[in-house]
C-alpha cells in the first residue's frame, strides 16, 4: 500500500509547490502582458518582436522595458528565457497566436522531462537532439545549459542540438537564447525556420524531444497517409501528427518524450495513437502535471508526459511507472502498472486504493447513456423561442440547466424563457422516458468533472418530453429510482475521482461513462440509508463494501 500512499503524497506536494508559485507567477505575467500592452504597435513584425525580446536582456535598453527588464534580472536563466519568450507570444495577434498553438513550456517541466529522459537511457555528452516544435527553446535551451556542465564545448553543443520553428521570430529569438545559455555565439544555425510537418527531416536523433502545438486540422492541411496512424478522419489533432514524426525521426533505441494533452491517454478518438506508440516503442513512463490551470500561459488543459524508447513494441506486462512531474522532485517511489492488454485501450492513471474496486457499471442500474443530439449553430432555423400553432417541437435543454443538486428543467440560451427545436417527423432525439442529463464539458472552474441531474417530470407532462444539445449526455432508465440513485452516485466525489483517473480530457466521454467501475446499486442503497442521506460518505462506503465481501 505504501507506494499508493506515496503517489498521492507527490500529487498533494506538486500541486502545493504549484500554489505556492503562483503568486510570483502572477505578478511577472502582468509585466509581460502590460508591456506587451504598450508595445503592441512597435510589434507588427517578427523582427520587431525579437528586438523587443532581446532589449530585456540586455543592461540597458528601451525604458518602457525597465520595470519588468529588473524583474528577470533576478531570476535564474531558465525562468528568465522562460518569461522573454512568453512576451514574445504575448506580443503575437490573437489570431496567430491560437493557429501556432504558440504556448511554452515552463522550466520546471522541462527539467523534469530531460531528467526523465537522461533517466530512459537519453547520453547527455553523445547524443543528438531534434525538437521539432522548439518554439522558446524551453527544452534545447535546457539542454545546452546540461550538455555544457557535462564538459562539452559550445560547438559541440551546437552540432548535437536541433530545433524547427514555425514562427520566423520565434527561431531566431530561441537560437539567441541557446547561445546565451553557452556564452557564445552559434557556429550553425540549430533553429531552422519552417513547418515541421511539411518540411524534410533528413537524420534520425538519439533524443527526440517536443511540447507540440494542439489543435484540429482538416484532412487538406495534413501531407501524406502518416496521420492514419494516429488519428480517425474528421478528428486530426496537431499534437498526434507531430507525436508520428517524433517516433519516425527516433533512432533505434533512442528516446521520445512528449509533453502532450492528456486527452491522448484515454480519448476514444486516440486509440490509434495508442496503439501505434506502443508498436513503435517500450512505453517507459506517462508522467501527470497536477493542476489544469497555469501549467501554460493563457490554457486550461490536462498534460501528461510520455517517455518511450523506440525500438521493440511495448510488452503488455511490462511495467510503466507513473510519476508526477511537480516543482519539487520527491523521494517518493514512482507507482508503476502495466497498460491494457489492447493497444488501443485507454491507459488510466493508477488507482488511488486498487483494492478498493466498485465491480458494476451504469448498465447495473438500467441506465443508458448518449451524446446529447441538438448542435443549435448549425440548425439555427429549428431553433425557436416560440412555437407556432400546429407546429411540433420539443424544449430544449442546455448544459447550463444542468445543477447537481437541483432537477433540471429548460431555460433559454439567454436565460430567459424556453427554446424549442422543431421537429417535422418522430425522431429517437426526442426523449420521453425518465431521464437526467450531464454536462459534457466543464471548465477549470468547476470542481467536478461530472455533473448530472435529472429533468423535473414537469418538462414530459406539459411538453411530452425534450431535447438536450450536444455539449450534454442524457442518461435514461425504464427505473425512475434506479436512475435518481445513479445521478446521486455520480455527483459524488468518489464517482468524479475515479472518472478523472481514466479520462484526460475535460470532455466526458460517453464510452468511459459506461465502463466506469461504480458500487453495485444494493451496496450503494444500503450505504445511503445508513448514512442518512449522505451521498459522498454513502458512494466511499459503498466502494468498502465490495472490499469487506471479497474479504470475507
Amino acid at each position: 500500500m505504501q507506494p499508493l500512499y506515496d503517489y498521492c503524497a507527490q500529487v498533494v506536494g506538486a500541486w502545493g509547490n504549484a500554489m505556492n508559485e503562483r503568486g510570483g507567477k502572477a505578478t511577472l505575467l502582468a509585466h509581460a502582458r502590460a508591456t506587451a500592452r504598450s508595445l503592441a504597435k512597435r510589434a507588427s513584425t517578427p523582427q520587431a518582436r525579437v528586438e523587443i525580446c532581446l532589449d530585456l536582456l540586455a543592461d540597458i535598453g528601451e525604458p518602457s522595458l525597465d520595470v519588468f527588464r529588473r524583474a528577470l534580472r533576478a531570476l535564474p536563466v531558465d525562468e528568465r528565457h522562460y518569461w522573454v519568450g512568453t512576451l514574445y507570444t504575448l506580443l503575437l495577434p490573437t489570431k496567430v497566436r491560437r493557429s501556432q498553438a504558440t504556448y511554452f513550456t515552463p522550466p520546471t517541466v522541462a527539467d523534469a522531462v530531460v531528467d526523465l529522459a537522461i533517466e530512459a537511457g537519453f547520453d547527455i555528452q553523445a547524443d543528438t537532439v531534434l525538437d521539432p516544435a522548439a518554439g522558446g527553446a524551453a527544452f534545447l535551451s535546457t539542454l545546452a545549459g546540461r550538455m555544457a556542465a557535462a564538459g562539452l564545448n559550445p560547438n559541440e553543443v551546437a552540432y548535437r542540438l536541433n530545433g524547427i520553428e514555425i514562427d520566423t521570430g520565434l527561431a531566431t529569438l530561441s537560437g539567441r537564447l541557446i547561445a546565451e545559455r553557452l556564452g557564445s555565439p552559434l557556429r550553425r544555425e540549430v533553429i531552422i525556420n519552417g513547418d515541421a510537418l511539411q518540411v524534410t527531416i533528413p537524420a534520425s536523433y538519439g533524443l527526440v524531444i517536443a511540447n507540440p502545438p494542439y489543435g484540429r486540422v482538416g484532412l487538406d492541411e495534413v501531407s501524406g497517409m502518416g496521420w492514419l496512424k494516429v488519428a480517425h478522419g474528421g478528428h486530426v489533432n496537431k499534437y498526434a501528427l507531430f507525436a508520428e514524426l517524433c517516433f519516425r525521426h527516433a533512432k533505434p533505441d533512442g528516446i521520445v518524450a512528449l509533453v502532450i494533452p492528456s486527452s491522448f491517454r484515454a480519448g476514444p478518438l486516440y486509440n490509434r495513437m495508442r496503439a501505434f506508440i506502443r508498436s513503435q516503442a517500450e512505453v517507459l513512463a506517462v508522467g501527470s502535471i497536477p493542476g489544469r490551470e497555469g501549467v501554460f500561459i493563457d490554457v486550461a488543459q490536462d498534460i501528461s508526459v510520455l517517455i518511450a524508447r523506440k525500438g521493440k513494441s511495448h510488452d503488455a506486462t511490462a511495467a510503466v511507472r507513473f510519476p508526477v512531474v511537480g516543482a519539487v522532485p520527491s523521494a517518493a517511489p514512482v507507482t508503476e502498472q502495466t497498460l491494457p492488454s489492447e493497444p488501443g485501450d485507454a491507459w488510466p492513471l493508477p488507482a488511488i486504493d486498487p483494492t478498493l474496486v466498485g465491480g458494476s457499471t451504469l448498465a447495473d442500474y438500467g441506465v443508458t447513456a448518449r451524446a446529447g443530439y441538438f448542435v443549435w449553430n448549425r440548425e439555427k432555423s429549428r431553433l425557436v423561442a416560440k412555437l407556432r400553432r400546429r407546429q411540433r417541437g420539443y424544449p430544449l435543454i442546455w448544459a447550463k440547466n444542468v445543477r447537481p443538486g437541483t432537477t433540471c428543467l429548460p431555460s433559454g440560451k439567454k436565460n430567459a424563457g424556453t427554446d424549442f427545436v422543431t421537429f417535422t417527423e418522430d425522431s429517437t432525439a426526442i426523449v420521453t422516458s425518465a431521464a437526467a442529463v450531464m454536462q459534457r464539458t466543464t471548465n477549470d472552474k468547476q470542481p467536478r468533472r461530472l455533473v448530472a441531474a435529472m429533468v423535473d417530470p414537469s418538462v414530459k407532462s406539459k411538453w411530452g418530453g425534450f431535447v438536450s444539445e450536444n455539449h450534454t449526455i442524457v442518461l435514461t432508465a425504464e427505473d425512475p429510482e434506479m436512475l435518481d440513485l445513479a445521478v446521486k452516485l455520480l455527483n459524488t466525489a468518489a464517482v468524479d475521482q475515479r472518472y478523472r483517473r481514466v479520462s484526460g480530457t475535460a470532455a466526458v466521454s460517453v464510452t468511459l461513462l459506461r465502463q466506469l467501475d461504480l458500487p453495485s446499486p444494493a451496496a450503494f442503497a444500503d450505504a445511503l440509508e445508513e448514512a442518512d442521506g449522505d451521498c459522498e460518505a454513502a458512494a466511499g462506503a459503498a466502494y468498502r463494501h465490495v472490499l469487506e465481501t471479497s474479504d470475507a
